[in-house]
């Protein structure tokens, strides 16, 4: 079934295309072709202004080649602006160039210069080239308006079946989309309800994630392991800022040279116009002949593409929701995880911060017992040299205790290796 649905669509496509397409009775046409810009012989000056991040540029060579030779060559000032001028300029179609050590060479085809136009780019550091094409359309125009001269009188009549053809099949894509329609709000459901899942478990992965926060907290921290990872992220931080320049600079440059390329189009587009003017006249006789014809096939494409438009959207939004639905478990699943593998961590951590609360205990209590010690030596209550054994066995204890609380260190780093945090 949906082999043949595509095959209908496809159909209707093929349909739409032919009647857009719409050739003309032959006609022998002879297009005069007018030009806004400078006439052959002529002197024609354009300026280039050069930018980097919003800043002149000095010294960037701009060229205009023809054929591959230099026309005419030079250098922009302080304030990034160059002037070239084309003496005896036949109005031929010219390369634009713009080149510094450095920087993206930009190249500029199919120029058309204007006496006066002021064109502007923005410099990108690196290697490479960013291209822009102008186009001039003067030619096509002439070619498609010969061509539909020459075929309208033979298609106005199959025009007509077409038309008939087109509506039926509008009438197929209707009930089509009622289809896809149904499929698609049945998915909405089930994807609403994975969603509610997904961000239950989220919730309660973020509230383990917080609490384990909280114990990490009460875990001592190496001050020289802290100083090392400060440096490594300034030196990620200044990494992350040379590419956010080089990045601004090849964003601006490419919006720089589409502005400029909208300049250079919108002086060749009067030519343009020209052209089109007077392929239209003759066209238009053509056109009053099949006039009512016409208005006939387009009612009918007009109902056809609307029902296949309806139902190329409800296909579409059909398998949004599925796509939807899919992503929808996954997240869950993720999330389901994270929430166990927070569970486990939390977990652990809390019994080393119990064995920590314990070292911690017994150092309070070696804290009394040489308080008491203290006391007896300041009093003269105690020999020596019992005072010197009960000290040594203070001393071993406090010394183990310093080991627990390695033993502690390490074993949190490698919990925290292992849990990624």
């Amino acid at each position: 079934m949906n082999n043949m649905k595509l095959k209908n669509i496809t159909f209707l496509i093929t349909v739409v295309f032919v009647l857009s397409n719409l050739s003309y009775a032959n006609e022998d046409i002879s297009l005069k072709r007018t030009s806004a810009f400078s006439a052959i012989g002529e002197s024609a000056t354009i300026s280039v202004d050069i930018t980097y991040l919003g800043k002149p540029m000095s010294d960037v060579m701009v060229s205009l080649i023809n054929n591959g030779k230099t026309v005419m060559q030079g250098n922009t000032d302080k304030n990034g602006k160059a002037d070239l001028t084309v003496n005896d300029y036949s109005n031929e179609p010219l390369t634009l160039q713009i080149k510094k050590e450095g920087y993206q060479t930009q190249i500029m085809t199919g120029l058309l210069l204007k006496n006066g136009s002021k064109y502007s780019f923005a410099m990108a550091k690196g290697t490479g080239t960013i291209t822009t094409e102008v186009g001039t359309g003067i030619k096509k125009i002439e070619e498609k308006s010969e061509k539909n001269l020459e075929k309208i009188e033979e298609n106005r009549q199959e025009d007509l079946k077409k038309a008939e053809k087109a509506e039926n099949k509008a009438k197929e894509n209707e009930e089509e989309a009622k289809e896809y329609s149904k499929e698609t709000e049945e998915l909405k459901k089930e994807t609403e309800e994975v969603r509610r899942e997904t961000e239950e478990a989220k919730k309660e992965a973020e509230r383990l994630s917080k609490e384990g926060e909280k114990l990490e907290n009460q875990i001592d921290t190496d001050t020289e392991e802290a100083k090392k990872r400060r440096e490594q992220e300034a030196k990620q931080r200044e990494e992350q800022l040379k590419q956010l320049e080089k990045e601004r600079s090849q964003e601006e440059a490419e919006e720089k040279a589409e502005k400029a390329k909208k300049e250079a189009e919108k002086d060749s587009k009067q030519a343009e116009k020209e052209a089109e003017k007077a392929a239209k006249e003759k066209e238009e006789k053509a056109e009053k002949e099949a006039e009512k014809e016409e208005q006939a096939k387009k009612e009918a494409e007009e109902k056809e593409k609307a029902a296949e438009k309806k139902a190329k959207e409800e296909k579409k939004a059909a398998k949004e929701a599925e796509k939807a639905k899919k992503e929808e478990e996954k997240a869950r699943k993720e999330a389901e995880k994270a929430k166990k593998e927070e569970e486990k961590y939390q977990k652990k951590l809390e019994k080393l911060v119990k064995d920590q609360s314990k070292v911690e205990k017994k150092r309070k209590k070696l804290n009394k017992s040489q308080d008491k010690l203290d006391k007896k030596i300041k009093k003269g209550k105690i020999d020596p040299e019992d005072a010197r054994k009960e000290q040594e066995k203070i001393d071993e204890e406090h010394a183990d205790l310093d080991e627990d609380l390695k033993d502690l260190e390490k074993d949190m780093k490698k919990l925290k290796k292992k849990y990624d945090k």
